[in-house]
């Protein structure tokens, strides 16, 4: 019988496709060498006997994300040791492969990704249909990010549990932002490459990683949490007013504030009964707000949109921003963009 997987997502939306085709090649030191300028050099030997390569490799790149499809079309032993500078998540679509990695040996399949840390010493071995859209992370973004919510017990390296199960809750979030950031990646166009808004998503997908997948540095510590002053509040307040249009993370604005993000979640709810980043889509809003509101006349150039004001504040999902802006102003941004121009 066959079995549904987590990954059917990323296969059948062909997201991998000629125009992100790297390389495609039946020579193992063609291969090989095109697989290494993606990720590292390492060993690759054609298991078995009477098998042949028959190779393909996938590649999309945005910001600090790399999206990839590694197919041999054989069996095939990887040895690249010690990864270094990047985190791999590898996510069989069919067939499996055995995982050597930090000490522990487990079979990946469809069901089962690989998460491999940068100081873990890596050995696979590939079965022959086998093909795997693999996640690359930059090493320094993602342990970044984990010093940012872990403070000082993340300031060494950190190292995931490898064996990540996609039926897990936090397997089953990864996979459904992989093909949103498949359809970044591939759509020039797409309102998540504005940085407001992919900086956010970036961090939506690196919290899945560092709070669902066990790992050193979750495990390591309870991180104590201290008191938040009212100075704080007032201080990381004061921030996201001066800097509405930049991007803006619970990451960025506790690390400004010099607290972890759940200590500062909490102080803001004490505090203003709401999250840090649900001010910061209030005060949003209140721009958009201003910027229907204040549209002068054209004098012959293109008028401003609802949707390039939207935009231009971070609001990338034009339907939840017009249920938002009604919720708080009682009418629709074309209303309100529609009473300004009725005035003019």
């Amino acid at each position: 019988m066959a079995h549904s997987s987590p990954g059917n997502r990323l296969a059948d939306a062909q997201w991998f496709n000629y125009g992100n085709l790297l390389m495609q090649s039946t020579d193992l030191d063609e291969m090989r060498a095109s697989v290494a300028d993606v990720f590292k050099p390492h060993r690759l030997t054609v298991a078995g006997h009477g098998n042949e390569l028959h190779g393909r490799l996938h590649h999309t790149r945005w910001a600090n994300l790399s999206l990839n499809l590694l197919d041999y079309g054989s069996e095939v032993i990887i040895e690249p040791d010690q990864l270094e500078d990047f985190f791999l998540l590898q996510i069989p679509l069919q067939g499996q492969a055995e995982i050597e990695c930090g000490g522990r040996q487990f079979v990946s399949s469809p069901l089962a990704a690989s998460l491999v840390s940068p100081t873990q010493a890596l050995r696979m071995r590939w079965g022959e249909a086998c093909p795997q859209a693999i996640l690359r992370v930059e090493r320094t973004v993602l342990e970044r990010h984990a010093q940012r919510h872990f403070g000082d017990a993340a300031r060494g390296p950190i190292e995931f549990e490898p064996e990540f199960s996609l039926t897990s809750a936090q397997g089953q979030c990864v996979m459904q932002l992989l093909p949103v950031l498949a359809e970044i990646m591939s759509t020039e166009a797409h309102p998540l490459r504005n940085p407001l808004a992919f900086e956010q998503f970036e961090s939506t997908l690196l919290n899945a990683l560092i709070y669902g997948q066990p790992n050193s540095v979750r495990n390591s510590t309870m991180h104590e949490r201290r008191p938040l002053a009212p100075f704080y509040v007032r201080r990381v307040e004061e921030y996201i007013r001066a800097h509405l249009q930049e991007p803006l993370t619970i990451e960025r604005l506790a690390e400004y504030g010099n607290v972890s993000p759940s200590t500062l979640f909490a102080a803001f709810k004490h505090c203003h009964g709401v999250t840090p980043m649900a001010l910061v889509r209030q005060l949003r809003l209140e721009r958009v707000r201003m910027d229907l509101l204040s549209i002068e006349p054209a004098n012959g150039l293109r008028r401003s949109s609802v949707t390039d004001i939207a935009l231009k504040w971070g609001f990338a999902h034009l339907g939840r921003f017009a249920m938002e802006y009604k919720r708080a102003f009682g009418e629709s941004p074309s209303e309100s963009l529609r009473a300004r121009r009725d005035t003019l």
